[in-house]
């Protein structure tokens, strides 16, 4: 038996292998500037949950840039957009280091706005060039090698995620002061300039340097904005995002507001789940490659819903909560990750080679804004409710999981035809079946897995 990175990367070609190469770096980086460190962090320093709502949403809102860095991918190319817009996000992110400085002089608020605008630049410099992603992604990734991509890059995400959150428990054990949520800065900055070689070795990437880019970008989100089939996928998607959202933002908050646990346990946590992901992704990458990924979708959507509905069991001060949340936390990130891999799966499959940029951009900001808006409410729920804010978060996420998980089923149809009769729908042991069916496919039972 292989571990599941060596055997994606085994079935994929090499100029996807050398995109995965860069992501490993990237995936450091992220963790430890925009990952559950800096929640933590912003708790430190006494920032209010509203205010960590806005700090949350500024990644996803900042990506609505793609829309005006669109005529410079085109021309340019997305490898030297994105390589320029890397390259700046990581110096720019250097300015976390004044934060001692300024909370010395101007105690813990003008920490909350050094953090945030460090965090500002660092969102926006990537958003100037993350619309370069999927174009790339697009162009060096075969069609029939995308489910196992995505399923291989998920698989290298989690497993550079246990290593690093390890690292991170580590560095934060006890009760750590700014030093040393700054030496995790220091990680990812560090890890993010060796990145940009892994982007330098991966082939394509260039642009088309001719006066009718602008015309031609402008034709591309024009036919993206025609194509209805795609517009209401992109809803239905971003929507179900939104679903996950509810969950994932309130979730560092309330391990160490409500429950009052220690950095080190959210990472080992954190950990826990990515290696859980690391172990169950390719089966639903094979899954989504062998059934389609509106099924995947589906049954990823239910299982996240289910499991962000089990939180309102895992009261503070109850002798079982550490352990549910133990079972609770694995789940969330398997069955997230999974509805990831498929809804991208089924995003690139909706592409037209001639007009990805236009496409890519469509989608990037339909969830761009489901994703920036979400944690502003999480955040001003908690701030005003307290405990009842978490549990409307919680609730929220179950409730819209299920209604979402039921539209992607009905909007992507790329596999065999699926029974949606109110009969079938209302079958009472349908909900017990569909369990059994996820529970199978996760622990690599199905026969999409033979």
């Amino acid at each position: 038996m292989q571990i599941p990175v060596i055997s994606n990367l085994r079935e994929l070609s090499p100029p996807p292998r050398r995109f995965l190469f860069f992501i490993a770096f990237n995936v450091v980086s992220w963790q430890c500037i925009i990952g559950p460190a800096m929640v933590l962090l912003a708790r430190k320093i006494d920032m209010p949950p509203s205010w960590v709502g806005f700090l949350n949403s500024f990644t996803p809102f900042a990506t609505l840039l793609v829309v005006l860095t669109a005529p410079l991918i085109e021309r340019w190319g997305p490898k030297w957009v994105m390589f320029t817009a890397w390259f700046t996000r990581n110096l720019v992110m250097c300015g976390v280091f004044l934060m001692p400085l300024a909370i010395h002089y101007g105690g813990n608020r003008a920490g909350w706005f050094v953090l945030m605008s460090a965090t500002l630049g660092f969102c926006l410099m990537r958003a100037a060039g993350a619309g370069g992603w999927f174009p790339w992604l697009h162009e060096v990734v075969p069609e029939e090698q995308r489910g196992t991509y995505f399923s291989g890059e998920s698989a290298l995400t989690q497993l550079i995620n246990v290593l690093i959150m390890i690292a991170q428990g580590l560095v934060l054990m006890g009760d750590p002061g700014i030093g040393r949520f700054l030496i995790v800065y220091a990680m990812g900055i560090a890890a993010g300039f060796i990145s940009l070689i892994g982007m330098a070795r991966i082939p394509g990437g260039r642009g088309q340097k001719h006066d009718g880019a602008p015309r031609e970008t402008f034709h591309a989100h024009r036919a993206a904005l025609a194509d209805k089939r795609f517009l209401v996928f992109v809803a239905v998607a971003s929507l179900a995002f939104s679903a996950t959202s509810w969950l994932a933002s309130a979730y560092v908050l309330y391990l160490r507001d409500a429950l009052h646990m220690r950095p080190t346990i959210v990472m080992i946590l954190g950990a826990a789940g990515s290696l859980g992901v690391l172990i169950t992704i390719r089966f639903w990458g094979r899954f989504a490659d062998y059934s389609g990924s509106g099924r995947a979708m589906c049954k990823a959507l239910i299982a996240y819903a289910v499991s962000a509905l089990s939180f309102l069991l895992l009261l503070p001060g109850a002798a079982w909560t550490p352990y549910g949340l133990a079972v609770a936390a694995v789940l969330v990130s398997i069955f997230g990750s999974a509805f990831y891999i498929a809804a991208h799966r089924a995003m690139l499959n909706y592409v037209p080679d001639e007009e990805r940029v236009g496409y890519t951009n469509l989608w990037t900001i339909g969830t761009a804004l489901s994703l920036g808006i979400t944690p502003i409410l999480v955040g001003a729920l908690i701030d005003h409710l307290g405990l009842w804010g978490f549990r409307i978060c919680f609730l929220t996420s179950g409730g819209m999981g299920v209604a979402c998980a039921l539209a992607c089923l009905w909007v992507v149809r790329d596999g065999e035809p699926v029974d949606l009769s109110m009969k079938r729908l209302l079958d009472p042991a349908l909900p017990l079946r569909t369990l059994v069916r996820i529970a199978s496919i996760t622990a690599g039972l199905h026969e999409s897995n033979r």
